[in-house]
């Protein structure tokens, strides 16, 4: 209303072509109108039906940067604004260009003898690389790899659908210099590593079809928002090195995170700049290199480490420390004690536990049953500690508890009437009842002990079995 209110004001065509939305639920239909005045008063509207072109668009949008369409001269017809933003070819420049006129001179016949062989085959993808430029910037060459295919009975493409990718091969040349600019890393689509291109000021110029891959899971929609995207404590580092680019001083390499959709996108990101003949910076390359791979290697060596490191310290039934764990934090904690002051406050302690009745009920039900009553004794052991003390299963039904910090004998004796007092009640496995005991013989470590674990472990495996043989000489 408001456009053709505004054609009759003015008497003249007012604007470009409005896009309308027919339907308020999918499918939805697109219009394209043109207002012009009418010669009898009022407004002429000249409709276009371009819904298959609007959902090319969004379509194209979501799969490839480089693509457009041009007619059987080459003539640029339709260029998606998603891709039109992310490449660097307004739309309403573009369209109407002869695309001819973008290719390196040496290229036009082989790029003249590409468009024959598709028309011949239509259908069939046809490939080559290219030297192209950009508009605006007609001192630099780019090389691509080109594929075109000819539809031209098609009702949404009716011509030439082109696609093109950066050449992972080939640098950057610029007009009458030799140099050429190395910054440009592989952007195949196979690729981990994306690149986009900023002019000498940083602004967006062009990316790569891997840069929207990489960032598609953080909600980037081609509309040039990558530094929205990044971690707000990356910033500052990104833009250090977009800076530092621009004035032809490069940093090193920079790990950086993008966020978006409730999830994380890692990447490495190298700033590269290149220069013109007179050795000028002309502009530079972001190379983007997508870190999901390595992280997920990372995460799993971590967790194979892990998983090493648990296998080798803890027992596989009971999930406790095993002998190998238990010497080296022994050893570590009399090598602590060697060195501490002499009125250091708490010592060593040494539990060493071993179950009663148990030999009969592995003898009687079987190793499974045994193994089920391991852990829950190991369970009841554990729980009766205090946070910090190691608990390890020494062997078959033995288990030594290693106390740091301990006051004196009462502390450890402490530990020790806890432990028994788990066993006081039977156990229950696979629907039986075990009465299962526990005996327990505490020692501290000593200066006689000569700061040798075996010593104080020895100490008090005797003061266990010497509480084990007072409980079987106790009267029933």
């Amino acid at each position: 209303r408001a456009r053709a209110d505004a054609v009759q004001s003015s008497g003249g065509t007012v604007g470009p072509p409005l896009l309308v939305r027919l339907d308020a639920t999918p499918p939805v239909r697109f219009l394209e109108l043109l207002f012009g005045p009418h010669p009898a008063g009022g407004a002429l509207v000249v409709v276009h039906d371009v819904t298959e072109r609007e959902r090319l668009d969004a379509v194209i949008a979501e799969f490839a940067t480089g693509v457009y369409i041009t007619d059987a001269e080459l003539v640029a017809t339709w260029i998606p604004r998603r891709v039109s933003e992310s490449v660097g070819l307004p739309r309403d420049q573009f369209v109407g260009t002869d695309v001819y006129s973008l290719v390196h001179p040496d290229d036009v016949a082989p790029t003249r003898a590409l468009i024959a062989r598709a028309r011949d085959t239509p259908g069939v993808r046809c490939s080559r690389p290219l030297r192209v430029r950009q508009m605006g910037q007609p001192d630099v060459w780019w090389p691509i790899v080109v594929h075109v295919i000819w539809r031209g009975d098609d009702p949404a493409i009716g011509g030439m659908l082109v696609r093109f990718d950066m050449d992972p091969t080939a640098g950057v040349h610029l007009h009458g210099s030799e140099q050429t600019a190395q910054a440009l890393v592989t952007i195949g689509p196979s690729s981990t590593t994306g690149a986009l291109h900023l002019s000498a000021s940083g602004n967006l110029l062009q990316r790569s079809t891997r840069v929207r891959e990489i960032l598609r899971p953080v909600g980037d929609d081609g509309d040039l928002r990558w530094l929205d995207l990044l971690r707000s404590e990356d910033l500052d580092a990104v833009t250090e090195r977009i800076d530092a680019a621009r004035v032809g001083s490069p940093l090193p390499a920079v790990e950086v995170g993008f966020v978006g959709k409730g999830t994380e996108v890692l990447a490495r990101v190298d700033v590269l700049p290149y220069r013109d003949a007179q050795q000028q910076v002309a502009g530079m390359f972001v190379n983007v290199v997508d870190l999901s791979a390595e992280r997920e290697e990372r995460d799993e060596l971590a967790a194979a480490r892990e998983e090493l490191w648990h296998l080798a310290n803890h027992d596989a039934l009971t999930g406790l420390a095993n002998r190998y764990q238990l010497a080296e934090r022994l050893d570590l904690a009399l090598s602590g004690a060697r060195t501490s002051p002499a009125d250091a406050v708490g010592g060593t302690g040494v539990i060493v536990a071993d179950l009663d009745r148990f030999k009969a009920v592995n003898d009687a039900h079987g190793h499974r049953i045994g193994d089920e009553v391991l852990v829950e004794a190991a369970r009841r052991i554990a729980a009766a500690v205090r946070p910090g003390d190691l608990v390890c299963r020494f062997g078959g039904d033995e288990f030594v508890i290693l106390c740091d910090q301990v006051a004196d004998e009462a502390s450890l004796d402490a530990v020790a009437a806890q432990i028994a007092a788990r066993f006081a009640t039977p156990f229950e496995v696979d629907g039986r009842t075990f009465d299962i005991g526990i005996s327990v013989g505490c020692a501290l470590a000593a200066p006689d002990d000569g700061g040798e674990p075996d010593a104080v472990i020895l100490r008090a495996d005797r003061a266990m079995y010497a509480a084990k043989a007072a409980r079987r000489a106790a009267p029933t």
